[in-house]
Order: C-alpha cells, then sequence, then structure tokens
C-alpha cells in the first residue's frame, strides 16, 4: 500500500503498518475502543504501532503516572506501544506560539489540540517507523490531530499516508458539559466557536469514524463533503469469555458501577446518591463503585464522598472479578454524550442491567427495548427496577445479552471499519 521510502531514507518492507493515536487512559470506555481498532486491523494483517498521546498538562514526562499506566498500555494489544509524555518546555513555548497563531482568541479545544501537539515525538518510534509500510494514522479524539500531522510529516514519503478520525463524541457538546473555561480569555467558549474549532480540526481527516447513531448524524450534516462510517462498539468475545470464566468473590455485589473520572460520572453518582439510594436504603445492598472516578467525586463533592466513602472501591488492575461477581450492572448517568461503552459490555456480559435514559445514549434504543431492556428515567422508576432486576436475575441477564446481539457485533463493527479502509485506500489511489 505504501511503495515509496520511510523518511526518504531506507525502503519500506513488510506488512502494512497502522499507526494508532490514543488517549492515556488504559482500561476505559475509550480503551476499549482502540482495542477494538487494534483487533481490527490485526485481523487484516497490518502491523499495529499504538502511541499515547495526552492532551491535558496534567501528563509531564515528570510525572510518576506514566509507571503506573505501562501494564495498562500493554493491555491495549498491538505488535509495538509508544508513549509521547508532554515535555515542560515544549509545553510553555506552545502556549506563546498557539497564542499568537490563533490571535488570543482561540477556544478550549484549540488549546486542547495545541497542547498534544507540543508532546515530543519519540525517537524510538521514529526509528521504527522508518522502514515501516506506513499505510495509515487512525487518530482518535480531534485533540490529537495537530500531534498525527506532525508524526506524518516526519514518516511520510512520497505519497500521502491518510488519516482516519474516530470521533468518540462530540467534543464541542462534551465541553460545554463541563463548563471549561477558556485559557485565553478565562471565561466559557460559545457553542458556536467551539464547534467551529471542531469542524475546522475534523476537516484535515479523509474519513470520519463514529461511535454512536448521533454522532454519526450530527457529523454527517455538519461535514457532507466528508466521508462517514458508522460503527457501533463492539465487545471481544475472548474478553466475554474470559470475565465469565473469572471466579467470583466471596462476597457477591449487589449493585456494581465502573465510572473514570469524567464529570457525567460525578454528575451521576451524585443523583445516584442523593435521588435513588434514600429509596433503596433498608434493602441494605453491597454497593461497589470502582473506577478513578473516586478521585474526582472526592474533589468536586467532598461531603457527598465522605457520607459514602465505604462504597468507593477507587482503580483497580482487573475488572473481571468484579464484573463476574456482580448481580446488576446500574449506568445512573442524567448527562453525556456520545456512547457508553460501558453500558454496551454490560450487556456483552450478560449482567442484568439497570440504565437512564442517558446510559443508552447514540445507540437504537428501540431495538434494545424489545429485548426486554428498558431506560429508566425518575429516581423512583430506577430505585425500582434495581429491586424486580435483583428478583429475577436470570432472566433480565439474560434480556442483557439479547440486547447486545440485537444491536451490536463485532461482524457489524468490522464490517464498518472495512468500509472506512477501503474508501481512504480507494480516494489515495
Amino acid at each position: 500500500m505504501n511503495t515509496g521510502r520511510a523518511n526518504g531514507n531506507l525502503p519500506v518492507q513488510g506488512p502494512p503498518t497502522v499507526v494508532i493515536l490514543g488517549p492515556p487512559w488504559p482500561r476505559s470506555g475509550a480503551a476499549r475502543v482502540v482495542q477494538n481498532q487494534i483487533e481490527f486491523y490485526r485481523s487484516r494483517g497490518f502491523r499495529t504501532v499504538l502511541v499515547i498521546v495526552p492532551f491535558h498538562s496534567w501528563f509531564m514526562r515528570s510525572n510518576p503516572v506514566w509507571e503506573e499506566l505501562a501494564d495498562g498500555i500493554a493491555e491495549f494489544g498491538a505488535h509495538k506501544a509508544f508513549i509521547a509524555p508532554l515535555d515542560e518546555k515544549r509545553y510553555k513555548t506552545a502556549k506563546y506560539t498557539s497564542s499568537l497563531r490563533h490571535f488570543f482568541r482561540g477556544t478550549f479545544l484549540d488549546w486542547s489540540c495545541a497542547i498534544a501537539a507540543s508532546a515530543p515525538l519519540p525517537a524510538d518510534l521514529l526509528r521504527f517507523l522508518d522502514s515501516a509500510n506506513v499505510a495509515l494514522v487512525h487518530v482518535n479524539y480531534v485533540q490529537l490531530l495537530g500531534f498525527a500531522a506532525r508524526l506524518r510529516a516526519k514518516i511520510a514519503g512520497a505519497q500521502k499516508i491518510p488519516f482516519v478520525l474516530e470521533t468518540h463524541d462530540v467534543q464541542s457538546h462534551l465541553l460545554q458539559e463541563r463548563r471549561e473555561t477558556n485559557p485565553w480569555t478565562h471565561k466559557l467558549d460559545s457553542p458556536a466557536r467551539t464547534l467551529r474549532s471542531e469542524l475546522a480540526l475534523a476537516r484535515r481527516a479523509d474519513a470520519l469514524v463514529h461511535l454512536s447513531v448521533d454522532d454519526f448524524r450530527f457529523f454527517q450534516a455538519k461535514l457532507p463533503a466528508k466521508r462517514h462510517f458508522l460503527a457501533l462498539p463492539a465487545i471481544d468475545e475472548h474478553y466475554v469469555s474470559s470475565v465469565n470464566a473469572t471466579p467470583p468473590f466471596h462476597e457477591k455485589i449487589d449493585l456494581l458501577f465502573v465510572g473514570q473520572n469524567h464529570a457525567p460520572n460525578v454528575a451521576a453518582i451524585q443523583w445516584f446518591f442523593e435521588q435513588v439510594w434514600p429509596l433503596l436504603a433498608e434493602k441494605d445492598y453491597r454497593l461497589n463503585i470502582v473506577g478513578p472516578i473516586d478521585t474526582l467525586v472526592k474533589e468536586q463533592l467532598p461531603l457527598l464522598f465522605e457520607a459514602f466513602r465505604s462504597y468507593f472501591v477507587g482503580s483497580v488492575t482487573d475488572l473481571a472479578p468484579y464484573y463476574s461477581s456482580a448481580r446488576c450492572v446500574i449506568a445512573p448517568m442524567v448527562s453525556g454524550s456520545g456512547t457508553s461503552i460501558k453500558t454496551i459490555e454490560a450487556l456483552a456480559l450478560g449482567k442484568p442491567f439497570v440504565g437512564t435514559p442517558k446510559a443508552f445514549r447514540g445507540m437504537p434504543v428501540e431495538k434494545i427495548r424489545a429485548a426486554g431492556v428498558v431506560p429508566h428515567e425518575s429516581p423512583r422508576s430506577f430505585a425500582d427496577a434495581i429491586v424486580k432486576v435483583l428478583n429475577n436475575e436470570s432472566v433480565e441477564g439474560q434480556r442483557s445479552r439479547m440486547a447486545y446481539e440485537s444491536v451490536f457485533s463485532m461482524r457489524a463493527n468490522f464490517a464498518s471499519r472495512e468500509e472506512a479502509l477501503d474508501s481512504v485506500v480507494r480516494a489515495r489511489k
């Protein structure tokens, strides 16, 4: 697919190589999506190169978090994996250059893209790619497109290497929900300005892959000249089998919530404890909240965290025993956009599931309803559904799996990815 020379030096050789750029969030919903991409490209004979690139200033090279993330990054399953931590000096330079480039009128999204683009290109990555047959760069999140452009300039031969962008969400909508403050104006960006920034970034891609029906329709309407593909997330059956084969803990978990440290998860926890949990108090259910969401709840809702500290497990290296031990998985989401990978994961595992309408965002909900899995919006309805599900675990678990099989499948997911790949290869030729 690439018959030129890499970096103008050695002739390219070996199987086609795809470079996948993703954020430093192992064991998250986003990580499941990246693993899905890697599985697809490997199945098509590609050599997969994963590059972890942050777009938040917390991920400096000096931060010991990179040591903690090492095992999680290895779990992605790429042939080769590299990290591109932020560098203090380059970060400071990026602050000034991006300020001048945007005339101090850029958006928070522009700033995030500039942060990622400032990350040094790993020398060992460039050496590896120097003789690789690089056919494609697959970019996760528009924030990483600037870094992708810098990297492509180093590895591209006579032919242009195409970009496939996996959007993961409408980032301008997500930033509005999070109420992120513009670093230049110290005010909130207007929705229109943030959207203009997002669309300007997305236009750099040759094709866009979306994970939800809503995102697909939105971007297709906003960028009609681009090629768009819908790849509803699917969970690897090997993972499902391994979880189901994992022995549970000695004591069962009645209710399980799995969450990264994202603002919508904080809002979900607050709604659940303030509105739903009092309706279940007499049931004495055992609740586990697993994942780094505990740090954000502690920071933003310290009183609530102290009151319910015993339910927070924190980050774990292996979710399998928690899923295996869970009698019911809950998703009390009251905000958020894109697609909830944790909802899909729970359904794939055949776990009894109770979620709000927001937990099913971006999915063909009518098909899920037809399988018997129904969203619950009010606190009373949510609480009653939990009681009902826990009294009918076997039946409710079967409904979850039926809902998954009726909507999500690896076959359909790979077919969509195949279309996206073929489209950029044809366009390039």
